[in-house]
């Protein structure tokens, strides 16, 4: 007897499971009984930027019928083993690696359970479950979460940075190869600029794994020969969360198009004209100084002769004086 009743009864369970979860929409969780309705919804997927802020948003409804007190928002990370409170707005709880970094948007006493949580890490991205928990009026608590497949799916996205930039000589220098590594998630695409417009010669490597769910590293290299006029090029990398970018000044190395008799007849001629110079400074530099020693030698014998001059001036009054006596006797 028994044995018949049991199978019923699971009858009876599943059609229930399966006529409340024909209530559901795609968002919400919904669930009847005894001409109470009780209504969780929140958004299914979530997609935030690391560094950022992101709103995980949920409203909890029930009718009026439905006499309930202390009514607070508990939040689960459900992808941690063992499945984790991270949030309880009634005690105001907040596990160590959400500390300072989580809020509640709303008044979870009102229904309004949207969360936001600050600064996103990487380790935030997984599954989160919302679950609403009450007092009745006999005093007993109950409660009401969201089910399995209406969790909500938290994914952490990453905006291009290009980790490594450079060149490298290929064929003994005459060709080049330009090299940019970058990282998004996700997957970054990179693209080669130059003055004249996009380049498409380019060439792409995955490093990591092609998992959405992961941060995606790619290397794009770019060949370019000496034949090329271009002097600047831009690597960059782009997402749907933005775009990255880094410029290289790109000098050739003088390889064609040298004439080296050009070259030697230019450097000949500089040479000559540096020894003219050089000459025609010593021999300005000797001849001012050979003028000044002719200048010198002038001016001493003016001096000498002058100094004569006086000393025979100064002698003639001496040679020729006579006195009074002999003065009146030859008058």
């Amino acid at each position: 007897m028994i044995f018949l009743i049991y199978p019923a009864l699971l009858i009876m369970i599943s059609g229930s499971v399966i006529i409340a979860q024909k209530l559901d929409t795609n968002n919400c969780t919904i669930e009847e009984k005894d001409e109470i309705r009780i209504e969780l919804c929140a958004k299914l997927e979530v997609i935030g930027v690391q560094g950022e802020d992101v709103i995980l948003p949920c409203w909890f409804n029930h009718s009026k019928g439905n006499t309930i007190e202390d009514l607070h928002l508990v939040l689960y990370k459900t992808d941690l083993l063992p499945e984790s409170i991270i949030f309880n707005s009634a005690t105001n709880f907040t596990a160590v690696g959400f500390k300072g970094r989580i809020e509640s948007l709303g008044i979870p006493g009102e229904g309004n359970g949207s969360v936001r949580i600050r600064y996103l890490k990487m380790e935030d991205q997984g599954m989160y479950e919302f679950r609403f928990e009450w007092k009745k009026s006999n005093g007993n608590k109950d409660g009401f979460s969201v089910r399995k497949e209406k969790e909500v799916n938290l994914r952490v996205d990453v905006r291009p940075q290009i980790l490594n930039f450079g060149r490298s000589f290929v064929n003994s220098g005459t060709s080049w190869r330009l090299f940019c590594e970058a990282k998004a998630k996700p997957r970054p695409n990179i693209t080669w600029w130059n003055p004249r417009g996009l380049l498409l010669n380019e060439s792409q490597v995955l490093i990591e794994q092609d998992d959405p769910n992961k941060v995606q590293i790619i290397i794009s290299t770019l060949n370019i020969t000496n034949n090329e006029r271009e002097w600047r090029y831009w690597c960059l990398a782009q997402n749907k969360h933005g775009t990255a970018h880094q410029r290289i000044d790109f000098c050739k190395k003088p390889v064609h198009g040298v004439s080296w008799p050009i070259v030697a007849w230019s450097t000949s001629l500089c040479l000559v004209l540096l020894v003219l110079a050089v000459g025609l400074s010593l021999y300005i530099k000797n001849w001012k100084r050979n003028e000044g020693t002719q200048d010198h030698t002038v001016i001493k014998n003016s001096q000498e002769s002058d100094q004569s001059d006086e000393n025979m001036y100064t002698a003639m009054p001496n040679t020729f004086s006579i006195s009074d006596d002999e003065l009146y006797e030859n008058i």
